[in-house]
């Protein structure tokens, strides 16, 4: 694990060990029979030395109240429409990466112009296919 990942990981492991105790004020056991996982397995998450699954990041994210794409940056994890777009065809999967590297260091109002673009996009392809 490099050094940023593992910083990133004790980061985000802290950020769930507040959230639990000082603003949902759950016990550790509490917590993890609520996300279903063993006590161990969620210290070793909390104290960074573990990454969760894709199914338990989900259930902590609901669970901690913490945005999903917050632990999904911490965790280098991306998001599962991402792969599911850059695989659905050639096309796609040659740029939907290159789209994404280029938009990397994007403000929140690029994105969310590129996503208005990108929807204005859709919706005149769909006019002309009808």
């Amino acid at each position: 694990m490099s050094k940023d990942k593992a910083r990133s990981s004790d980061e985000i492991g802290d950020v769930l060990r507040r959230q639990r105790t000082e603003v949902l004020g759950k016990g550790l056991r509490e917590m993890a029979r609520q996300i279903g996982t063993a006590p161990a397995h969620l210290t070793d998450i909390e104290h960074g030395n573990r990454s969760p699954s894709e199914a338990l990041l989900v259930r902590i994210a609901r669970a901690y109240e913490i945005p999903e794409a917050q632990l999904r940056a911490a965790w280098n994890k991306p998001d599962a429409v991402v792969e599911e777009i850059a695989s659905q065809d050639a096309t796609a999967a040659a740029k939907v990466p290159e789209l994404l590297r280029s938009a990397r260091k994007f403000t929140a109002g690029q994105w969310d112009a590129l996503i208005d673009a990108a929807r204005k996009l859709a919706a005149d392809k769909k006019g002309k296919a009808e």
